[in-house]
Formats: structure tokens, C-alpha cells, sequence
């Protein structure tokens, strides 16, 4: 191999390294919010303190279902919290009690 080829591998193996590692880090995964259509939802924790909250903005509500991934399959929400302009206070709220259908 002449040195010119070499030369020509390792500028391309360097291409090829700086891009790979440029691609990584777009794609990071972020599974902790989504947005859909008009909700915001966000799981955290995968335990008993687990919680999955969801985000209204067209009510600017957010509702909490505590516990999300353990015990029944069947969430019903814990509270709520309505907000209002920034710097007001924010109220918890309890959710009235589900029932299952």
C-alpha cells in the first residue's frame, strides 16, 4: 500500500468515526416526554414511587396517577393541579374518585 492509499484509508476512517459519533448523539432517546396531539405525558421512575402525569393544555391541567406501574392495571388519578398565570399560586386538587366500567 502506497502512502497516498493510506492516507486516503484514514481520512475515510475519520469521516466515518466523526459521523458515526454525530449520529449517536442526535438520536439520543428521550422517552420521558411526548407530545401528542393535545397532551403532554411524562412516566417517571419504574418502582412504587412511580407517577405518570399528563398535561392538558388546552384546560392547563396537569393530572397525577401515582404509582403507574405497579399494582392494578387500572390508574385512576390521585390530584390535579390547574394553573394560572406565572407566579400565581398553584392549588392541588383531588380528583374525584373513578370507577371502573
Amino acid at each position: 500500500m502506497t502512502t497516498r492509499n493510506l492516507q486516503w484509508c484514514l481520512i475515510a476512517a475519520l469521516a466515518f468515526l466523526l459521523g458515526w459519533q454525530s449520529h449517536s448523539r442526535q438520536n439520543t432517546v428521550q422517552a420521558q416526554t411526548h407530545y401528542s396531539g393535545d397532551i403532554y405525558y411524562q412516566l417517571q421512575g419504574m418502582g412504587g414511587d412511580s407517577a405518570l402525569t399528563l398535561y392538558y393544555p388546552s384546560s392547563q391541567t396537569i393530572y397525577v396517577y401515582p404509582a403507574a406501574v405497579v399494582g392494578n392495571s387500572v390508574l385512576n388519578c390521585a390530584f390535579m393541579f390547574r394553573l394560572n398565570k406565572p407566579g400565581e399560586q398553584i392549588q392541588r386538587i383531588q380528583c374525584p374518585i373513578g370507577t371502573l366500567k
